[in-house]
């Protein structure tokens, strides 16, 4: 099946004809795609199936491109995500132990919570979706 796509100010938009439709995909491009914008007509294998860098997506004149810098971005957003529970979880702990005047309890603590702050740090090594998706920090297991 043969798609479209162009550039948009924010990356690229992927028109996908209704199977149902009787118009050709010029007529659609013609129609749906904005005036003066920048599009090409490409085959679905041209599209990134997975959905998970969608904001990283990058308009080019044969493909749709996943910027690796951006899709890093987008996965370390999704670790920060990760640790959030776990930060509130240690912060109930911490407080406990704080009530019990439990010093080692909080130093233990206060050092996972940091430990939780730094995994941003962690590189990604690779540039393809798969690679990237292939590093997750143990510490949000």
């Amino acid at each position: 099946m043969k798609k479209i796509i162009y550039r948009t100010l924010n990356g690229v938009a992927v028109v996908t004809p209704a199977l149902s439709t009787e118009l050709y995909i010029e007529q659609i491009s013609k129609k749906d795609v904005p005036e003066g914008s920048e599009f090409s007509i490409v085959d679905e294998s041209k599209v990134p199936k997975d959905r998970t860098f969608r904001e990283a997506w990058e308009y080019s004149e044969k493909e749709v491109l996943i910027n690796s810098h951006k899709a890093k971005a987008i996965w370390k957003d999704k670790w920060r995500e990760a640790r959030k529970p776990l930060l509130v979880s240690l912060d109930i702990e911490f407080m406990k132990a704080v009530e019990t005047t439990d010093t080692e309890k909080q130093a233990e603590i206060a050092l996972k919570k940091q430990e939780l702050r730094d995994v941003t740090d962690t590189p990604i090594p690779g540039t393809t979706p798969e690679e990237i998706k292939a590093v997750w920090p143990e510490i949000l297991n």
